[in-house]
């Protein structure tokens, strides 16, 4: 069996190299974009939460030893409650509540 002249494969795929496409002379518009302030507040959330990530652990701090020494000092308060330090205690309670 043989096939002759299955189709005008050369016409069609002419035709379609020759279409043109025509350029626009308008200016395109640019692309913009809005966030809504429920948006722009979750981004705001989201940062805090990584520099909360972020921040060092103060709980790492106390180790067995820094706990021992705590617990000494709360049990025995004389040994390190010098005149200084209630001095320094006393001055930080008056600045918190505005007084100094």
């Amino acid at each position: 069996m043989t096939i002759d002249k299955i189709g005008p494969l050369n016409k069609i795929l002419k035709t379609q190299s020759d279409v043109k496409v025509n350029k626009s002379s308008k200016t395109a518009k640019k692309d913009r974009v809005e966030l809504s302030p429920e948006a722009k507040r979750m981004a705001e959330i989201a940062q805090v939460e990584a520099k909360v990530k972020a921040a060092h652990d103060i709980r790492k701090e106390l180790t067995a030893d820094r706990i021992k020494e705590l617990r000494d000092k709360l049990e025995d308060p004389d040994q390190y409650l010098t005149k200084e330090v209630a001095e320094k205690i006393a001055e930080k309670v008056a600045e918190s509540f505005g007084i100094k």
